[in-house]
């Protein structure tokens, strides 16, 4: 049998490609190594992009939605409470809920070791062939080592951890509300911690924009999430068991390795979606929401009978545009002096923040952000951006 696609990789990316696909009249089989549901290591916050491009309701969603209205900030020892709007999910439920609905042929618990295309312009892996080949596995997934996409920056660390606690403890020491997240902005914006209650579930962890990094990150976490009280105290040997990984933020340049035309439109293209391309949020690392995106839009780019087209269609998306536009913010801020990430230029920056005024304008953007709220005035962020740009430009010897 040979299918019109497969996907490797069955978490949102995967899925939502498979799912659009099916639903457009095509073959498809996704393929991926852990058996569903899985535990998968993740914060689960969502925004409200994500319900517009899974081309569902939250109503329509079985699983257990944390909504929030309000982010708690730590940030240089001041607290604020920030009112913004999203949602909490567990991947546990979430992945296997998309996968199950997908309408592709599932392959799971089925490693792919070695990935070939045959003289028919045909792609063959795990037993399966397939006119066009998908790669949504992750940032280690196989595809993506196939591509080899540009990265012109390392990735970024995270320890976390999620687990379960008696509800009673933690509603008694939680910062807000169930669901509501409390931040910890660390004090050179080179990342942040987060301590996420849902209902008898706690998720907790650090990211940074070094992977180095991470491991004293979250140490200095915990103890500012322990000595405020927000962490039940019989938790401490789960806040000991963190788990690390790493991924990549967005960069523009991620796109030029978006797909690898086949010899024609109708086989041999490789596509990558989500963290196998490199699509989290520049600046608070989100990334079901860009790994749907992505996924939706590869399916789109084959169904239209022009995967070459994929690209174009991410760099179009009103999402990925904000995200092109804080990577230059970003960018522009380490060239007019904000401390840079790291060499590579990868990761947050800022300055000091020395004032209360700018540790409350730092504090609140984040939360805004993290909220997955669009930028306003597009336009005049554009034209903001070339001008700090032109600066900084004449700036440099």
């Amino acid at each position: 049998m040979i299918h019109d696609v497969l996907i490797v990789g069955a978490g949102p990316a995967g899925s939502a490609c498979g799912r659009f696909l099916a639903r457009g009249g095509a073959h498809v089989a996704i393929v991926d190594r852990a058996e569903f549901p899985r535990v998968k290591l993740c914060g689960g916050w969502i925004s409200a992009p994500i319900w517009d491009a899974l081309a569902l309701a939250p109503r329509e969603y079985p699983g257990r939605l944390w909504e929030w209205n309000a982010c708690h900030v730590s940030y240089r020892g001041e607290q604020r409470t920030v009112r913004c709007h999203g949602w909490f999910i567990r991947r546990f439920e979430l992945d296997d809920f998309l996968l199950r609905r997908s309408g592709a042929d599932l392959h799971l618990g089925v490693a792919v070791h070695d990935i070939a295309r045959d003289g028919d312009g045909l792609w063959s892996a795990a037993g399966l062939r397939a006119r066009h080949l998908v790669g949504a596995g992750g940032t280690n997934c196989p595809v993506a080592r196939l591509v080899a996409p540009p990265r012109p920056s390392g990735p970024v660390g995270v320890q976390e951890h999620e687990f379960q606690a008696d509800r009673a403890a933690i509603a008694r020491t939680r910062a807000g509300r169930d669901g509501e997240p409390e931040l910890l902005l660390h004090d050179d914006l080179r990342g942040y911690s987060w301590n996420v209650p849902k209902t008898e579930w706690l998720n907790v962890g650090s990211g940074t924009v070094e992977p180095h990094e991470v491991r004293a990150a979250w140490q200095k976490a915990r103890a500012h999430f322990s000595a405020a009280g927000h962490v039940p105290a019989e938790s401490a040997p789960e806040l000991a068991a963190m788990k690390g990984h790493a991924y990549y933020l967005f960069d523009p340049t991620h796109l030029e390795g978006a797909v690898r035309p086949g010899p024609t439109n109708e086989k041999g293209a490789v596509l990558l979606c989500g963290d196998s391309l490199g699509l989290a949020q520049p600046l608070t690392a989100e990334g079901i929401l860009p790994a749907v995106i992505s996924g939706r839009l590869a399916a789109e780019a084959i169904l239209a009978g022009a995967p070459e087209s994929y690209p174009t269609r991410l760099a179009a998306h009103p999402v990925l545009q904000d995200y092109r536009r804080v990577f230059r913010l970003r960018e522009a801020a380490a060239a007019l002096g904000g401390r840079p990430s790291d060499g590579d230029g990868n990761g947050q920056t800022g300055g000091r923040s020395g004032s209360s005024l700018g540790r409350r304008a730092v504090a609140s953007g984040f939360a805004w952000m993290f909220s997955g709220a669009r930028l306003p005035a597009p336009r005049l962020v554009d034209a903001g951006l070339a001008m700090a740009e032109r600066w900084a430009n004449n700036r440099r010897p």
